[in-house]
């Protein structure tokens, strides 16, 4: 949440699961930067696109966990 949280702006405290991402004003470079700090952190390509797939903050971390169980 952390991540999130400096690339939105938004304090940490505010974040939740059922946080929404785009309510957060995730933008679209904003989505390219923390898809590259995914791939970086566990070693996987995820699509920018993926963020977007997603409206909540749970709901991404599910899909990053689900791609991550399925390599």
């Amino acid at each position: 949440m952390a991540r999130i949280a400096k690339v939105t702006g938004t304090d940490a405290s505010n974040l939740g699961p059922d946080s929404v991402l785009l309510d957060l004003g995730l933008r679209s470079i904003d989505a390219v930067i923390l898809s590259g700090q995914v791939e970086d952190e566990f070693q996987t390509e995820i699509s920018p696109s993926l963020i977007f797939e997603h409206e909540t903050l749970g709901s991404f971390a599910n899909a990053i966990l689900t791609h991550l169980s399925s390599q």
